[in-house]
């Protein structure tokens, strides 16, 4: 059994490396585009509270501010948490059924995922941020 599963290595299968980096490379793009997407509704959520902040004074400049300083966070505490959550599943695979399934965790790529997740929520809240910033008060407020 063990000179089998030995054959089942990424060297030894043809194409193996292939399709996992193709996989890969959709799971970044899906990724990229789902974050940039919830930050996006995130910020479209809150036109009233950006309306509100304007009336009070706020510049365009401060409430973009505001909204980029939250979104980094958002998304940097997004990927503490996700890197805590996988290592969570792969300890409770290790330790409830150490018998089945084994999750190998590439390090190397936490960072790639944090840079996907600073650079993708920023992006995805640059045009409603622009737009709700530019509307006019009376606008913003009676946004439903």
């Amino acid at each position: 059994m063990e000179e089998f599963t030995s054959l089942l290595t990424i060297n030894s299968v043809g194409l193996l490396r292939n399709f996992i980096g193709v996989v890969i490379g959709i799971a970044v793009i899906v990724g990229f585009i789902v974050v940039s997407m919830a930050m996006y509704t995130a910020v479209l959520e809150r036109t009233r509270e950006i309306g509100v902040l304007k009336a009070l004074g706020a510049s365009s400049g401060y409430i973009l501010n505001l909204l980029f300083r939250e979104t980094l966070l958002i998304a940097i505490i997004g990927t503490v948490v996700g890197i805590i959550m996988t290592d969570g599943t792969q300890w409770l695979m290790m330790h409830a059924v150490p018998a089945s399934l084994t999750q190998e965790t590439v390090y190397k790529l936490w960072p790639v995922a944090g840079a996907i997740s600073v650079v993708g929520a920023p992006l995805g809240a640059i045009f409603p941020g622009w737009k709700a910033v530019k509307q006019d008060v009376v606008q913003a407020l009676s946004y439903e």
